[in-house]
């Protein structure tokens, strides 16, 4: 004789009825509390966006010896001086600065505080002297001009002043030039003349020997220094790489 199928009586229907509701009840606490914390969020980043609190009032400036640090604090705070610091993005004033100041290579800029920016500079460094009444000219290897001393720095090559100040094209072949050569190259060029773009030429160092090289022209820089010390350093005095795998030499 088969058996009558349980059925459920009221009670079990109202505990069941009872924990659906309680399972509800707490799933809809959790996503008001989330929803409030959203909420909260949102109001405390609305503050700090539109706060005077956090307006920017001060600049500081590091690194540079080429570029006046008073003069890219002032730049700074006349573009965003007064803008609540959130709003001031960083990337923007590393841009804004490299344009107005073309003297620095590299501009890192951090939140110092809640109402403050720090910049920290990177100098372009220059590759050439060139000899003029007032000084010494220096510009890097993207022909920037960095300024004039009153002395040329120690280890930088110079362009010597011959029958007058060089033209233009001429001073961005030298740049050219001098642009190719590494570091250590470089250091091995004490000056470098032309009274042309085609007609370099300069004096070496290599060792104990002295030699006056003619490069030609400025293709092929690094080849044709390398051939001149290779020949300074077997004692050649005067060298020709104008052509660099024929050199010639006296």
């Amino acid at each position: 004789m088969p058996l009558d199928e349980p059925r459920a009586d009221d009670n079990s229907t109202a505990d069941l009825t009872a924990v659906i509701r309680l399972r509800r009840r707490q799933l809809w606490t959790r996503r008001l509390s989330v929803i409030g914390a959203v909420v909260a969020l949102l109001a405390l980043v609305a503050v700090a966006w539109f706060s005077p609190v956090l307006r920017l009032d001060q600049v500081t400036v590091s690194g540079s010896r080429l570029v006046a640090a008073g003069d890219v604090e002032r730049f700074v705070l006349a573009e965003h001086g007064g803008t609540p610091l959130p709003q001031v993005r960083p990337g923007t004033v590393e841009s804004e600065v490299l344009e107005r100041f073309p003297r620095a290579d590299e501009v890192s800029v951090h939140y110092s505080g809640p109402r403050s920016l720090s910049l920290e500079i990177t100098d372009r460094q220059p590759v050439l002297a060139v000899a003029g009444e007032g000084g010494f000219e220096l510009f890097d290897p993207d022909a920037v001009h960095l300024g004039t001393v009153e002395k040329a720095p120690a280890g930088l090559t110079v362009l010597e002043d011959t029958k007058g100040p060089p033209a233009k094209e001429t001073v961005a072949a030298v740049i050219r030039f001098m642009a190719e050569l590494s570091p250590e190259l470089r250091s091995q060029l004490h000056t470098i003349s032309a009274v042309n773009s085609n007609s370099l030429q300069g004096t070496i160092e290599a060792g104990e020997t002295k030699a006056n090289v003619v490069f030609g022209d400025s293709t092929g820089a690094s080849l044709k220094l390398e051939t001149a010390v290779q020949l300074a350093e077997a004692g050649r005095t005067s060298i020709d790489v104008s052509v660099p795998s024929v050199p010639v030499t006296n």
